[in-house]
């Protein structure tokens, strides 16, 4: 079973949600899965449009008002 990272970037606004998040997937391997949670849903989206860029694919995106949640495997 690959291995599996949390990133919790509540209380954090743009720009810096997409920068741990890339940080962290830098430092990741190939098949390693990352759960990303916050609560600035606006940031999950930037999140999200940053990793449709990629190669990495995300297995399940969800938000609920303010908060979001992200599943991704590293690519």
């Amino acid at each position: 079973m690959s291995d599996s990272y949390k990133l919790d970037c509540s209380n954090l606004v743009c720009p810096m949600p997409v920068a741990k998040t890339k940080r962290k997937l830098l430092e990741m391997k190939s098949g390693e899965i990352l759960e990303v949670t916050g609560d600035y849903a606006e940031a999950g989206q930037n999140i999200k449009r940053y990793l449709d860029k990629r190669e990495d694919k995300i297995l399940e995106y969800k938000v609920d008002g303010e908060n979001y949640y992200l599943k991704i495997e590293k690519a």
